[in-house]
């Protein structure tokens, strides 16, 4: 009974620690972008670079292309990583 026991914690970690390392989150390609900037990025997709929004995380006032500036490199890395 125990070696049933045993062997059934050591498949349960195998199982459970193979599934995180193929998650890929340590070692990962894509660059990362803060989800503030991913929503102001989703806000101006429709608009020019002059236009102003509302910032949904603290509210203030940005304009597009400020957020297409701050957030071009890492939109451009993934983007090619995509295709």
């Amino acid at each position: 009974m125990n070696k049933f026991v045993i062997s059934a914690f050591i498949s349960a970690l195998i199982l459970g620690s193979t599934s995180v390392f193929a998650s890929g989150n340590v070692e990962s390609a894509v660059t990362p972008i803060r989800a503030q900037d991913l929503l102001n990025i989703m806000s101006c997709k429709d608009k020019k670079a002059e236009d102003q929004i509302k910032d949904r995380i603290d509210g203030t006032k940005i304009s597009c292309g400020e957020v297409t500036k701050k957030t071009e490199s890492a939109v451009n890395a993934n983007a090619k990583l995509f295709k």
